[in-house]
C-alpha cells in the first residue's frame, strides 16, 4: 500500500528491481556520504530513465555546496560549479534549495529558464534540458541532494517518475543522518548514554582534536549546530572545556581497557 497522499504508479519490473537494489544500499552502511551519493547515482539514473546526475552536500558556513559526484557529467562540469557558478547566481538560491523532491519545471518554467544566465551559460553546454531535484533536510540544515536531468529531445519527468524519487526520500535522508553519525569516533557507552547521538557524534570528535569547523563539515551541519552541541555535551559531562574532555574520555578508555584486561 502507498503512503498517505500518494497516487498509484505503474512501473515495470526492470523499475521494481532497480528500486528494490536503491532501497537496499540506502537501508546498508557507508563509509562517507560521499559514498553513499556515489553509489546510487547510477541506479538512479536507470530507475528514472534519465542521462546525468550529480549530487552535492550543502556547507550553510561557506554558503556553497560541495563534495559533488556524478555520473555521465563532462569532467569539469563539477568543479566548475563548484569554484564558479554556483557563487556567480546565488542570488536565486532560495528557488533550488527546497526541501524534497521538486521537478525543475515546478520552480520555475521551462521557457523562463531557458532565459537565464546559469542555463545558457553552464546547463545547456554540458546537456542538461529536464531536471528534477530532491534535497535532503535534517531539521532546517540541508545535509545531501540529488540532481538528474535529460537531454534535449527527451520528455521532462512524469508523475510516475515524480512519485518514485518521492519513495526514496525518506530513506536518503535516514541514511545521509546515519551516515553522519557513524563516521564520527564512538564513545565508550556510559558516557555515549549521557548524551544525544549529535552531542556523542560532535564530542568525540572534538575530543579527536577536530575544529569546530572540520567538524561541521564532517557532520554536515552548522558551525552553531556544532557549538550547540559541544556546549550541550560540555554540561552533561561535567567538563569545561576541550582540553578536560579530551581527559576525561581518555581516562574512561584506560579503564574501560584495564577492566577488560583484568577479566582475560
Amino acid at each position: 500500500m502507498l503512503p498517505k497522499g500518494r497516487t498509484a504508479m505503474n512501473i515495470s519490473t526492470k523499475k521494481q528491481r532497480v528500486l528494490s537494489r536503491v532501497i537496499g544500499l540506502l537501508s546498508a552502511q557507508h563509509a562517507s556520504n560521499q559514498e553513499l551519493r556515489t553509489i546510487i547515482g547510477p541506479l538512479l539514473l536507470d530507475l528514472l530513465d534519465a542521462d546525468f546526475y550529480a549530487s552535492y552536500t550543502w556547507n550553510s558556513r561557506k554558503q556553497a555546496f560541495e563534495l559533488g559526484v556524478s555520473v555521465n557529467l563532462d569532467d569539469a562540469c563539477v568543479p566548475n560549479y563548484e569554484r564558479y557558478f554556483q557563487h556567480r547566481h546565488k542570488a536565486g538560491l532560495s528557488r533550488w534549495l527546497r526541501q524534497g523532491v521538486n521537478p525543475v519545471s515546478a520552480l520555475i518554467s521551462h521557457r523562463d529558464l531557458m532565459r537565464t544566465e546559469i542555463y545558457n551559460e553552464f546547463l545547456r553546454p554540458f546537456g542538461h534540458y529536464y531536471g528534477i531535484n530532491l534535497f535532503a533536510f535534517d531539521g532546517r540544515e540541508s545535509i545531501g541532494d540529488v540532481r538528474i536531468w535529460r537531454r534535449n529531445g527527451r520528455p521532462d519527468f512524469d508523475d510516475n517518475e515524480i512519485e518514485l524519487l518521492k519513495l526514496i526520500e525518506p530513506g536518503f535522508t535516514q541514511a545521509l543522518k546515519r551516515t553522519a553519525l557513524s563516521c564520527a569516533p564512538r564513545l565508550l557507552p556510559g558516557l555515549q548514554a549521557k548524551l544525544s547521538p549529535r552531542e556523542a557524534a560532535v564530542a568525540g570528535l572534538a575530543a579527536k582534536g577536530l575544529a569546530d569547523k572540520e567538524i561541521a563539515r564532517r557532520l554536515a551541519v552548522t558551525f552553531a549546530t556544532v557549538r550547540a552541541h559541544l556546549d550541550s555535551a560540555f554540561a552533561k559531562l561535567g567538563v569545561r572545556n576541550r582540553t578536560q574532555l579530551a581527559s576525561l574520555l581518555h581516562a574512561a578508555d584506560v579503564t574501560q581497557g584495564t577492566q577488560s584486561r583484568t577479566k582475560h
